[in-house]
């Protein structure tokens, strides 16, 4: 190219880059006045209709509707105001405008209509509604239409419904279910002849709704239906279960037990369900028993025990049952010295456990001797946590001396009882007992030589070295031989310059690929999020419960914001676990003596090993939130304890000093119902906090960081996430979700092993984030299933980024640690096939540009400096370098700035000014700098360097 294309070029880029930042500006102001204008429409609607006072309208029908929408949103229309504004929207032809949408060939625009139809009831929108449902193919979609119907449920749209069923997935199921659950109640519905039919879909919702909504002549087809499984689970050929999986059928009749026992009221004494090998049957047996109130049916419960999971099901029926009769505790205790099986004296030390209180008070009055054994009995079981909470709050003096004494002996003869003693009596208790706080052992990371992953990267280094000089000599076999070692050098540099700028020009294409894809997904994303209403995700069961988990380490400065923030989440089921990682500081004691948690027993049998916990926090007024304190084993670590509490069906990991926008929770779990795949794992947008006021976990006020380190790393975080995630979302081939905010299937998390650590799989990383999606991905490519790992950008996470230099570089150098890791790790995913685009397209890009690319662009920075300093480089090829490195740079960040602006604006338009000047000066040595240290970490995986690192935190700004 001459100099004057290579001008016109940049010319063009620059003028782009002109109209972003316009585009960037008039979005804002766009926002705004819709904003206005839409607010002006819900006056003229409420003024006109509600309060009948004339007004003359002047609004779009889009505004109209928009408006509409957002009132009856917010309060309960009258009939009369309904009917009128219909009437009107009628006549303006808004009615008939979403009518011929909702048959519209984009699934977007399609499913907008189809959600707005729901604030109007008309036979021509009910009509067109059910035969949208009935020729629909797409099971998102078929969601969206359900709930349009929901208001107007009678005999012929309940018929369409059940029809809808038919070769549905179970994830569509459960939100029929929850919406009939709802709705059924109100209508009178011929029920019995329709659940009767032999598809497996119509009877697996028949059971579920039976396990909420009680019909009597429900029960005949129950215990029919009962008798057929048992038939078929015995040997005997049935042609709907037989073709079936067995875990498909095994569920179906866990829900007839269910049902027949508590909405029926059916007896499920019988020993074949009792004593089941089937754990889940024992449990629904034994949690029939919870009612009664007789020391016979807790005998035999206790017979029963067989030191398996159905001993946890069982000792839960005799504490309900002691609960329903407290004297049947007095029976309990006279068969303590009568009981030798260990299981069987585990099962009561689990339910005199939960009675401690009232077994002290009145034991220490009438037989000290049996108190003591009750005592011992828990001690050897390991369900002391109530009975040590009882000694820190006893201010009796006379009973702590009677239980010094009967203590000591006990103490002396059980060493783990003692240790816990130690570790969780208060000061003051700890010192009358004669007892010293154990001091915590710090942990020993133990490095284990990979010796494969060692060649592998050395391998790979000799080859970036030698690759380009060999390249050159191959390519210049005529000259290398006849010309002086300057022209050669001149020639090589010259070289290495072009190169470097046909590997820039790529990465820059690959980025503006990615960049089109993502602004058509986040488009979409916002459309059908804004189409979404309160009324259907907040639908019982419409959206799955999470367990929200965040690993704590040393976060005494923001734990508490975060933990409020993370429990006054708008979600509509949901619990937050808070898992200390052996923190040195008092983010522990923070976290009990802010939300007055007190101690529990550690009951959990661990699906995933870990390093052991040692104990757990809740607090009966705030049944959503768990603290859990464990041995330091590192976030990952941390993360896997908490899966194993969860109680859910998805988890998502958060860091501890993170803060997540009130809907950012159900925005990203919101897109599940967009796709027919199964989510796998989701991931949000993380943007830094550094600057933002902060109020009770809750943002005041977003405000630019006053650093300068962090100010780039906004436009950094904008540029990796609204491009680079969206983008290869939308390919299908997502591979990072972001450790701060990342959700994730439990199922399929316990099936891969959870995230990967030393406790769990052998191996510790420090990309476990990204290692964990890696993993789940190719488990998912090799099950051959319909999967999908999306991401929202819409979805947002604030957390806090490094703003002194070392905790920064230190964190960059443990991304690319661990990028390395894990592309070491699976690296037999790299172009294989077998793992569809993830494997062909994800995998390459990361292993070419992110890996090995800084090795290169290391050589070619050295040439460039080199070509200028001894005057090797042409005119036209620095221009190419300013364009390629610089010009196409800026464009691409300031692309990055416009699809977050675009249509709800984060920062004020000042704050825009001095992101677009970041975007400007991070392409002058900040972003080459920053691949010296990925370079640093690159040699850093050759050492076998797994260090976490410490990051220095400054705490929210208030």
């Amino acid at each position: 190219m001459s100099v004057k294309d290579i001008l016109i070029v940049m010319g063009i880029f620059l003028v782009l880059s002109l109209f972003l930042i316009v585009m960037l500006f008039l979005s804002h102001k766009r926002h705004i006045a819709i904003m206005k204008k839409t607010g002006l429409a819900e006056n003229y609607l409420v003024s006109h209709y509600l309060d009948n006072t004339p007004g003359k309208i002047r609004f779009s029908r889009a505004i109209l509707l928009k408006a509409y929408i957002s009132i009856c949103e917010e309060i309960a229309l009258t009939d009369e105001a309904k009917n009128g504004i219909q009437d009107d929207f009628i006549r303006r032809g808004i009615i008939r405008m979403l009518i011929r949408r909702s048959n519209s060939i984009f699934v977007s625009v399609r499913k907008k209509a189809i959600a707005s139809l729901y604030y109007f009831d008309t036979p021509e929108i009910k009509k067109t509604l059910l035969k949208i449902l009935e020729r629909e193919k797409k099971e998102h979609v078929k969601i969206y239409v359900i709930n349009s119907l929901k208001n107007k449920i009678d005999q012929q749209i309940l018929q369409a419904f059940v029809d809808s069923i038919i070769g549905s997935r179970r994830f569509y199921q459960r939100r029929l279910i929850g919406i009939l659950n709802h709705y059924l109640l109100h209508v009178e519905a011929h029920l019995a002849n329709i659940f009767r039919r032999q598809e497996m879909e119509i009877k697996e919702v028949f059971v579920d709704l039976s396990n909420i909504y009680y019909r009597e002549e429900f029960r005949d087809i129950l215990t029919d239906e009962l008798k057929a499984i048992e038939k078929y689970l015995a040997g005997e050929y049935n042609i709907t279960y037989t073709p079936l999986r067995r875990e498909r059928v095994m569920r179906l009749y866990y829900g007839i037990l269910s049902a027949l026992a508590f909405v029926y009221g059916t007896s499920l004494d019988d020993i074949r369900y009792l004593d089941s090998e089937d754990s889940e049957v024992v449990r629904i047996a034994s949690d029939s028993f919870c009612n009664r109130e007789s020391i016979t049916d807790i005998m035999t419960l206790i017979n029963l025990s067989n030191g398996t999971l159905s001993d946890d099901y069982r000792s839960h029926a005799i504490l309900k049952i002691t609960e329903n009769n407290p004297l049947l505790i007095k029976d309990l205790l006279e068969m303590v010295p009568k009981i030798a099986k260990p299981e069987q004296r585990l099962m009561l030390a689990h339910v005199f456990s939960h009675r401690v209180d009232y077994l002290l008070l009145r034991l220490l009055r009438e037989n000290e001797k049996q108190l003591s054994d009750i005592i011992q009995l828990m001690a050897e079981n390991g369900y002391t946590a109530d009975f040590i909470d009882f000694l820190n709050k006893n201010r009796d003096k006379s009973i702590d001396a009677s239980m010094k004494k009967m203590l000591q002996p006990i103490m002396a003869e059980n060493e783990i009882f003692a240790k816990e003693m130690s570790e969780y009596l208060s000061d003051d208790k700890r010192k009358y007992f004669g007892l010293a706080k154990p001091p915590r052992q710090p942990r020993v990371k133990k490095i284990i030589p990979e010796v494969r992953k060692t060649k592998w990267l050395l391998t790979l280094l000799i080859v970036a070295i030698v690759l380009c000089p060999v390249i050159f000599v191959l390519t210049h076999l005529n000259t290398v031989f006849n010309e002086s070692f300057n022209d050669i050098i001149k020639d090589y540099v010259r070289s290495l310059n072009i190169w470097f700028i046909g590997y820039y020009f790529l990465a820059n294409c690959i980025y503006f690929f990615l960049a089109l894809l993502s602004y058509v997904g986040d488009t979409r994303q916002r459309v059908l999020w804004n189409a979404k209403n309160k009324s259907m995700l907040f639908e019982k069961d419409m959206l799955p419960s999470i367990s929200i988990i965040a690993p704590a380490y040393n976060e005494e400065l923001s734990i508490i914001e975060s933990v409020h923030s993370l429990l006054n989440l708008d979600y509509p089921s949901f619990e937050v676990i808070v898992v200390n990682d052996g923190s040195k500081d008092k983010t522990l004691e923070k976290l009990i003596d802010h939300f007055q948690l007190e101690r529990k027993n550690v009951l959990s049998k661990p699906l995933i090993n870990t390093k052991p916990v040692r104990s757990i926090y809740v607090n009966s007024q705030l049944p959503n939130l768990v603290v859990v304190d464990k041995e330091n084993g590192g976030k990952a670590d941390a993360l896997n304890v908490g899966i194993n509490l969860s109680h859910s069906e998805y988890v998502c990991g958060i860091d501890a000093d993170s803060l997540l926008e009130r809907d950012s929770l159900m925005n990203l779990m919101s897109t599940m119902l967009d796709h027919d795949e199964i989510t796998l794992a989701l991931g949000g947008a993380i943007v830094p906090v550094n600057g933002f006021i902060v109020d009770k976990g809750q943002i005041e006020a977003k405000l630019l960081p006053k650093s300068l380190l962090a100010r780039l790393q906004v436009i950094e975080y904008l540029r990796a996430f609204n491009i680079s995630r969206t983008g290869f979302a939308e390919l299908r081939s997502l591979l990072i979700v972001s450790g701060a905010f990342g959700l994730f299937e439990k199922r399929i998390l316990i099936e891969v092993g959870g995230y990967l650590t030393e406790s769990s799989l052998n191996k510790d990383t420090v990309g476990e984030d990204m290692e964990l999606v890696v993993r789940i991905t190719r488990r998912a490519c090799l099950d051959k299933l319909n999967y999908r790992i999306g991401y929202s950008g819409t979805a947002r996470c604030y957390t806090e980024v490094p703003e002194d230099g070392k905790t920064f570089f230190r964190q960059r150098n443990r991304w690319q640690r661990g990028l390395i890791d894990i592309l070491s790790y699976h690296r037999k995913m790299i172009m294989n096939p077998k793992y569809r685009l993830a494997g062909f397209v994800a995998m390459p890009y990361f292993f070419i540009f992110e890996m090995l690319g800084p090795l290169f662009e290391i050589q070619a920075y050295a040439a460039v400096l080199l070509g200028i300093l001894f005057g090797f480089l042409s005119i036209e090829i620095i221009l190419l370098l300013l364009l390629v490195t610089i010009v196409m740079g800026i464009f691409l960040s300031l692309l990055s700035l416009c699809i977050s602006e675009k249509v709800e604006p984060t920062f004020k338009p000042k704050d825009i000014i001095r992101l677009l000047v970041m975007a400007v000066i991070e392409n002058f040595g900040w972003r080459q700098y920053i691949a010296l240290y990925r370079v640093k970490g690159f040699f850093s995986s050759l050492k076998e360097n797994n260090a976490w690192g410490e990051m220095n935190r400054v705490g929210f700004r208030k």
